[in-house]
Order: C-alpha cells, then sequence, then structure tokens
C-alpha cells in the first residue's frame, strides 16, 4: 500500500511512518520542518529514516538511504498546487494526516498560521 504521512518530521509522525514502513508498505513522508520549535529535532528525525539534512529542499522529493520504500518531501499543506501535483504523481491508497502546528495561545495570536 502507498501511503501519505503528513508531519513526519515531528515525534508521532515519524514513529506512524517507521512502524508503516517495517510493515512493508511504501511511505512518502511530508513535513513543512518550519521553525516553530527547534529544526534541530526535526531534522534528527529525519535522519533516523535515512533523509539527510542537506538533502532536502522545498518541494523536492528525497530518496531515503536506509529504506527503498521510504521518500520525503518538504512541502507546506498551504501549497495547493504542489500538494495537488503530488497527488496527482503518486496515487496514494491511504493519507494518513498527522501534520499540526501546537500552541493554542500562538493560534489566537496567529491564527493565520493555522490555516
Amino acid at each position: 500500500m502507498k501511503i501519505l504521512v503528513t508531519g513526519t518530521a515531528g515525534f508521532i509522525g515519524s514513529h506512524t511512518a517507521r512502524r508503516l514502513i517495517d510493515r512493508g508498505d511504501t511511505v512518502v513522508g511530508l513535513d513543512s520542518v518550519n521553525d516553530y520549535y527547534d529544526v534541530t529535532l526535526k531534522y534528527g528525525r529525519l535522519a533516523e529514516s535515512g533523509i539527510a539534512h542537506d538533502a532536502v529542499r522545498p518541494g523536492e522529493t528525497v530518496q531515503s538511504a536506509k529504506f527503498p520504500n521510504y521518500r520525503f518531501i518538504q512541502l507546506k499543506l498551504e501549497e495547493r498546487d504542489a500538494l495537488t501535483a503530488l497527488f496527482e504523481r503518486e496515487k496514494f491508497d491511504v493519507v494518513c494526516h498527522l501534520a499540526a502546528q501546537a500552541g493554542v495561545r500562538y493560534s489566537l495570536e496567529n491564527p493565520h498560521a493555522y490555516i
């Protein structure tokens, strides 16, 4: 099965993607890798899945060096055209949508960051 997992640089998303990879699914991980919290943590999680920090570029798919059934793309969910193109190209069977931005106070101060 081909699965898109959003939020794969986050704690829950990275663990979910790894379980699916280990299960034998083909996984495309997606994350914006924004700086809402320490990006070093995010890039560390990506490195654990075989995605090198220096290989990550916005909008470009990166093949994992550890797992042949895993690829990653840095992409914001707000980028509708790029997201639509990704869906058209990949033909996902399932989407596991875990991307989120925590912070109730921040959402009150900056609601457009959550739309």
